[in-house]
């Protein structure tokens, strides 16, 4: 099986980048390409507003400026033998995923086991990666918990942060 394009979902934890280095190393054949993908997660914005913390639109506007940034350093730490797309989805996690590798007719989906959700989170809900596993129609390939190179240290999440108390 050739994996000519890879989709590789992208939290900024230091798993997901060392999936970014091992998709960009597998990927193969004419054109291949690696497409990062951030998933902005509506439940974070929603909890954001909840808090006061903005509206939705602003909360969602921060949340991408973020990740555009994050993802144009992670670029720029990445290696480029193949072709490098970023894309910035709004909801579900997983649910962003699997449209996404359906979208683009992905080879393969490449994530890590563990990201940036909570320990609680994963016990009720389970985690991001099972779920993709569970619904995918593509062929997904779950890294274990691996360091990314040290080719720099790994980017910050962009997290809806409080605003300072009054």
């Amino acid at each position: 099986m050739e994996l000519n394009t890879l989709l590789v979902p992208i939290d900024f934890s230091e798993t997901s980048r060392a999936a970014a280095e091992h998709a960009i190393a597998m990927a193969k054949g004419d054109d291949c390409a690696v497409i990062l993908l951030h998933v902005i997660d509506r439940g974070v914005v929603e909890m954001g507003e909840l808090h006061q913390w903005g509206t939705i639109a602003k909360l969602t506007a921060d949340l991408r400026a973020k990740a555009e940034a994050e993802l144009a350093k992670l670029i720029g730490l990445l290696e480029k033998k193949v072709e490098l797309q970023t894309v910035i989805s709004e909801g579900n996690p997983f649910v962003e995923i699997i449209k996404k590798a359906e979208e683009f007719q992905v080879d393969a989906v490449l994530m890590g086991k563990h990201g940036t959700r909570g320990r609680a989170e994963k016990l009720l809900f389970g985690s991001t990666a099972e779920r993709v596993i569970r619904w995918s129609t593509r062929p997904v390939i779950v890294l274990p918990f691996v360091e990314a190179s040290p080719i720099a240290s790994p980017a910050v999440s962009p997290a809806v942060e409080a605003p300072p108390a009054e």
